[in-house]
């Protein structure tokens, strides 16, 4: 038994987490029971299956922020942006890739922003993606006056809504593939090893040669990526630009990440960890839904997640 926690260790999933997501696949089935209502319908896990998708991308963004020692909170904010953009600029659907790499470049430039500020000027992360995120909101609002137009075209919108093979929906594949590319990063990179190095201690980073301000600043821009990939899948899932899309999508991420076993701080954190912390968090929230609690129900049961993860979290660092 304790060489089966050790190996779950190690490969960044501790015991807990599945002990956790056992427990809320028998309280599935109570609910299914006392209201009559089905979490394991097909049409229900598919729409869990495509809203987890989006919000699982940007938190494993989120992870490699986190396991710097950082925090960034402009994840929404460029997420709307990107959305808007994209419905703005996506006229057709030969101009999705272009217009992808013009949001994911519009991206890398928060990113770096964000990453000089931290590294160079010494800005705390939480001062400082805050007020990016209200620097970009900003200016989105003045380009759109409060109004977005535009519209997502249909490819985009077929790849987004639609099934692979019939069967499991598009997103989830989409972020499978990028969830094995960010893990084999993060796990099986030097740059990955350099990252948890320096999130663990930034002076012993520093004297074994490590360029510690390079690391973190392509922590920010793979977050602010990832924000505006999600940003661009969001439009293409609804169909229409919106000026908020992705709202609380920040603390969402922070929340997957820091259930997952990402310790606020740094050092510690793993994209299989957020992966499975994240569908814990939903599969709460979605019976939640199903059984007929208020919003601000669900919002008090994410909020005690979130709490006792960093309690958890807090006393393993």
């Amino acid at each position: 038994m304790q060489k089966l926690k050790d190996r779950l260790e190690r490969s960044g999933i501790s015991a807990g987490l599945l002990i956790t997501l056992l427990v809320i696949i028998i309280m599935a089935f109570i609910v299914n029971a006392a209201k009559g209502v089905n979490f394991f319908s097909i049409s229900n896990l598919l729409n869990v299956l495509r809203n987890y998708s989006m919000i699982a991308i940007a938190a494993m963004g989120q992870t490699f922020v986190i396991i710097s020692g950082g925090l960034d909170l402009s994840v929404s904010a460029v997420m709307a942006t990107s959305n808007v953009i994209a419905a703005t600029y996506m006229t057709s659907n030969f101009l999705i890739f272009p217009v992808l790499l013009l949001c994911l470049a519009a991206a890398a430039l928060v990113g770096l922003v964000n990453g000089y500020l931290i590294t160079r000027r010494n800005v705390p992360p939480f001062i400082c993606t805050l007020g990016t995120a209200i620097i970009v909101n900003g200016l989105r609002m003045i380009w759109t006056n409060g109004m977005p137009r535009g519209a997502i075209p249909e490819g985009l919108k077929s790849l987004c809504t639609s099934n692979f093979l019939g069967l499991v929906p598009n997103l989830f594949v989409v972020f499978i593939i990028i969830a094995v590319f960010y893990w084999v990063l993060l796990s099986r990179s030097g740059y990955g090893r350099r990252l948890y190095v320096v999130g663990n201690s930034p002076v012993a980073a520093r004297l074994s040669g490590v360029k510690n301000n390079r690391i973190i600043v392509t922590a920010y821009v793979i977050s602010a990526m990832s924000a505006a990939f999600v940003g661009v899948l969001i439009g293409g899932y609804t169909g229409i630009a919106d000026n908020w899309a992705g709202k609380g999508y920040d603390l969402d991420s922070i929340a997957f990440a820091v259930l997952g076993g990402a310790v606020i701080g740094g050092g510690s954190g793993s994209i299989q960890g957020t992966i499975l912390g994240g569908f814990i968090i939903l599969m709460i929230t979605n019976l939640a839904l199903l059984a007929s609690l208020p919003l601000e129900s669900q919002l008090i049961i994410k909020g005690l997640i979130i709490v006792i993860a960093l309690g958890v979290a807090g006393r393993k660092k």
